[in-house]
């Protein structure tokens, strides 16, 4: 059963078919952002049992295929909390407790940070599950109580041919 906040977020996604770039509003928000819906797809909502919602996007402009010849699905991952009363760094924390990550670089301002500020992270990790290496970049920010995770990532091996792609939604957030 999908709430009345995933129709309207479906809605504005089908009244930006016709467009090369989508803009969304990310839900709880007055925070925006573009992605171009020729190269990225929706692919669901997922609901939390921390009341958050996660809405989970994927590249399919094309193959992307690592140095092993293994095809890989790059991803744009939104996490939303509404009434969320801790800061962005507690947000960041808290996240990093559920999946430990390296630090390549730490961001206060920049592309995927709104004016009002925030936190981001270009960092990486190795799956306990698969033992392969990811590169991500990720930005925490808060809009009123309701507080944003913004993650794109891909595996190490398809990084630069993706990492433009990435930088240019972080860009289009406001």
């Amino acid at each position: 059963m999908k709430t009345l906040r995933q129709w309207l977020l479906l809605a504005a996604m089908m009244l930006a078919v016709n467009a090369a770039t989508a803009q969304l509003v990310i839900p709880a928000t007055g925070i925006s952002f573009a992605i171009n819906d020729k190269e990225w797809q929706y692919v669901r909502t997922f609901n939390l049992d921390d009341g958050a919602e996660v809405y989970l996007y994927s590249y399919m402009a094309e193959a992307v295929v690592d140095p092993s010849g293994d095809t890989v699905i790059p991803f744009l991952r939104i996490y939303v909390r509404e009434g969320y009363t801790g800061d962005v760094y507690q947000l960041a924390y808290d996240r990093y407790l559920k999946q430990p990550f390296q630090s390549l670089r730490e961001f206060t301002k920049g592309p995927g940070l709104p004016r009002s500020g925030g936190l981001g992270y270009e960092g990486m990790y190795t799956s306990p599950s698969d033992g392969r290496d990811y590169r991500f970049l990720m930005t925490y920010f808060k809009d009123r109580r309701t507080i944003v995770e913004f993650r794109l990532e891909t595996s190490r091996g398809t990084w630069e041919q993706m990492k433009s792609k990435f930088t240019a939604i972080l860009s289009t957030i406001k």
